[in-house]
């Protein structure tokens, strides 16, 4: 596994896990339990991610619209992964909504966080 990836997911499960702690201090131990499974819906989502672009890297010879396409295919594949996951913490397993979203944001914002630090080196 890539070491920019790893050092996401470190950073995705601490902010997650800090998200936990005060919906732990705040409401029950229900409640950070759904954060954990937000987090790690992000977490999924951003393995995903990554497999994808692994995929991209490794495929050089695709002309445009093939890397177009396959673009399309991850994003349509992670937006569904992520409706399932919802669907399972919501309906199945009947986590707390604000909760379960809370981990949810917490482990994407990572992602935007990172994403803005590579920019602004580069």
């Amino acid at each position: 596994m890539d070491s920019g990836i790893r050092r996401l997911l470190l950073f995705q499960c601490s902010l997650v896990a800090a998200t936990a702690a005060v919906f732990l201090v705040i409401f029950e131990t229900f409640s950070a339990v759904s954060v954990c499974y937000g987090g790690c819906m992000a977490a999924v989502n951003a393995l995903l991610l990554a497999r994808c672009a692994h995929r991209d890297v490794k495929a050089p010879d695709r002309s445009p619209q093939q890397s177009l396409a396959a673009v399309y295919l991850c994003v349509v594949q992670r937006f569904l992964l992520a409706a399932l996951l919802f669907a399972l913490g919501l309906g199945l397993l009947k986590l707390k909504p604000l909760a379960l979203l809370s981990g949810f944001i917490a482990g994407q914002l990572v992602m935007v966080i990172m994403e803005t630090r590579r920019l602004k080196k580069n």
